[in-house]
């Protein structure tokens, strides 16, 4: 019945196939296929900081503009994704304020995406350490829905699912689920960090008899745990730690799977 199951979605490489391109600051060259959580967890205080900015805005920045320079006016729009250790979005921001590291290298991973998987979801990122003070990746991706997700997503409806979303990436890009399948934007959690998600998990859980998260990185953890289902998605490859596998109830190597499992765990509820 509708308001008894809620379908919580992590976004990139759970439900859109993800191109992810790094720009190492101190070297030349872009690192392509890259893991965003495993450049992170490289160093203890770095955090990912996703800028709630239209790619468009920073395409157009002058490519030898320092980001400290950039970000200066545009403080309101630095977030924290994830980190490692905690970091605050003043600390990473203060990084990126003192930060002589030039637009260019952020204008050339984005660039790269764009060319890959033009016309549909891009979002762009750093990777600051803020034990050493500096900005050390610039991070872009951009995505297209994996092959069965309509199909998963209008087989949940008809169950009486409602869907949810929580991810770490902006509502500017996140807007694009609102606009080709209808999910509401109010159901739509942006820029939320692990615990947040974990977080999410449980105040559903208040308001249904079933909450499934649906996620495929480090970052969906504490979600994956939370919840009545926990399904860890690996169609994407990005060779998930041990600890998610453990978070997790179920593992499925394509998202078309997902609305058999629901099924059968809302059969074992009723039985």
């Amino acid at each position: 019945m509708s308001g008894d199951l809620a379908v919580v979605f992590d976004v990139a490489g759970t439900m859109l196939e993800m191109y992810r391109v790094a720009k190492e600051i101190s070297k030349d060259g872009l690192m392509k296929g890259v893991v965003t959580m495993e450049l992170v967890m490289e160093g203890g205080r770095r955090a990912l900081v996703i800028p709630q900015l239209h790619p468009e805005e920073i395409l157009g920045a002058p490519p030898q503009m320092p980001l400290g320079a950039f970000f200066r006016g545009r403080e309101g729009n630095v977030m924290v994704s994830c980190s490692r250790l905690p970091v605050s979005d003043d600390e990473a921001l203060s990084v990126l304020l003192r930060s002589g590291a030039v637009v260019a290298n952020l204008q050339e991973a984005l660039a790269e995406v764009c060319a890959r998987c033009p016309g549909f979801y891009y979002t762009s990122g750093l990777i600051v350490d803020v034990e050493a003070g500096e900005v050390t990746h610039a991070i872009s991706t951009g995505g297209r829905p994996f092959p069965s997700l309509e199909a998963v997503l209008s087989e949940l409806e008809a169950m009486g699912a409602e869907i949810y979303v929580a991810s770490g990436d902006s509502m500017r890009s996140l807007s694009v689920l609102t606009k080709c399948w209808g999910i509401k934007r109010e159901r739509i959690y942006p820029a939320s960090r692990p615990r947040q998600k974990g977080e999410i998990v449980e105040e559903l859980k208040n308001e249904y008899r079933m909450v499934v998260m649906v996620g495929d990185g480090l970052n969906d953890q504490y979600a994956l745990k939370a919840a009545d289902l926990g399904v860890l998605t690996v169609q994407q490859d990005t060779r998930p730690p041990m600890e998610l596998f453990e978070a997790a109830d179920e593992v499925i190597d394509d998202i078309g799977g997902l609305p058999g499992l629901v099924r059968g765990r809302l059969l074992e509820m009723v039985g």
